[in-house]
């Protein structure tokens, strides 16, 4: 199985593009947007078991980009990704506004959590369709 998912989420300056490819058994996602879109942070989770709670957890490996925050959103997305969907999930994210004031950097981070789950309910519910088009929820 090999399934490619693009979608958009957000509008004007804060929005966010996600290009992904589904795999039987993982997903690698890209994350870009702003007004440089960019390579500034990548992250990979892995589903472990979790314990005694019998809850899937996961391990993640973060790399960043010297003077970039990118892997913070690559870490997030990666995390949801793997234990919504129990594959491994490697995130690459750069997305840049000029002079971003922290509420709009609040927002662009907020459109990358929703931007996951969006993709996390793709992928979970079997609904890729490898036209990059994306079924309302």
């Amino acid at each position: 199985m090999r399934e490619e998912l693009s979608f958009s989420y957000g509008e004007g300056r804060y929005k966010i593009f996600v290009t992904a490819v589904i795999t039987a058994d993982g997903v690698s996602a890209t994350i870009t947007g702003g007004d440089k879109p960019h390579v500034g942070g990548m992250a990979m989770s892995i589903p472990r078991p979790g314990g005694t709670s019998g809850k899937t957890a996961c391990d993640t490996w973060i790399i960043p980009v010297p003077g970039h925050k990118d892997h913070e959103v690559a870490s997030q997305a990666s995390r949801l990704i793997c234990l919504q969907t129990g594959m491994t999930a490697a995130v690459t994210a750069g997305i840049h506004i000029d002079q971003a004031r922290p509420e709009e950097i609040a927002l662009v981070v907020q459109n990358c959590h929703k931007a996951a789950e969006l993709l996390c309910h793709k992928v979970s519910r079997g609904q890729c369709q490898g036209d990059g088009s994306l079924d309302t929820l």
